[in-house]
């Protein structure tokens, strides 16, 4: 053999073995590197997962405060003596609640968010409409609820129990574990 094939084979041999150890390297960075990011991805979702999960659950509480059928005995009906005062207390509670918690919303999926949204805006559409069909200066405040409700019942589905099912859902999602 001579000294040029021993010398080709020998470089061949130290490129090969340089290659292994270079493939070795790439593959532990490989690891290390999947690891950091599990590690980091948990860590942020013990920071966020409790954030996110506070969220939620201030969204289903405003659903269940808001939702007619629980807002509107709170309200006490038959303590207003003018339809008008009730409608603005109706309006202000809501839009009170409903700023308290916009904040929330960047800890919450944007399906939740937009149902909530979607629910406190049906529900002050219904009161206008009760309100342009039934003067409030000339219908008591009970009747005036009796009618509300009644445009209330005749929409195919309630908002509010929409957004409870999307807050819900996304509830179970976060807490399934990987």
């Amino acid at each position: 053999m001579s000294e040029t094939n021993v010398w080709a084979a020998l470089l061949i041999v130290a490129l090969s073995g340089l290659l292994g150890v270079v493939a070795v390297l790439v593959f532990f960075w490989q690891r290390e590197n999947a690891e950091r990011r599990r590690l980091i991805t948990q860590q942020i979702l013990q920071t966020t997962l409790p954030l996110r999960l506070q969220a939620l659950e201030r969204a289903v509480l405003f659903l269940e405060r808001n939702d007619p059928n629980n807002l509107l005995p709170r309200l006490a009906p038959h303590t207003f003596n003018r339809t008008s005062d009730l409608v603005q207390v109706l309006f202000q509670v809501v839009q009170e609640e409903y700023l308290y918690n916009a904040a929330q919303q960047i800890h919450m999926g944007p399906q939740v968010w937009i149902a909530l949204r979607q629910a406190k805006n049906t529900l002050l559409s219904v009161v206008q409409a009760t309100l342009a069909e039934h003067n409030p200066a000339l219908t008591p405040p009970l009747t005036w609820v009796e009618k509300f409700k009644e445009k209330w019942r005749a929409q195919p589905t309630d908002p509010f129990q929409v957004a409870m099912a999307y807050a819900h859902r996304e509830m179970q999602r976060l807490l399934e574990i990987p």
